[in-house]
């Protein structure tokens, strides 16, 4: 393996590591999915290892979850009925 294709699987490396989806690092550096796929392996691997089971790169501020869905309905909160 040559310095071009070194440099180019690490480009690809931190672009997997900066959550970049696998199919559009083939595509930008033209390295078939199917050669990315265990570096894809080895970066899941390390944030499993660091993180656990969190999908979140962002740990600056604390973050509240609720079970609010996309469009901001809670389901624990009744709709309130139009008094007539």
């Amino acid at each position: 393996m040559n310095n071009t294709d070194k440099a180019t699987l690490d480009a690809a490396k931190r672009m997997l590591q900066g959550k970049i989806d696998i199919n559009e690092v083939s595509m930008m550096l033209g390295v078939p999915v199917e050669k990315l796929q265990p570096l894809k392996d080895e970066v899941d691997e390390q944030v499993r290892k660091v993180y656990g089971n969190i999908d979140s790169y962002d740990f600056s501020e604390p973050v509240l979850f609720d079970n609010y869905d996309d469009l901001g309905n809670d389901d624990d909160i009744k709709p309130e009925e139009d008094e007539q």
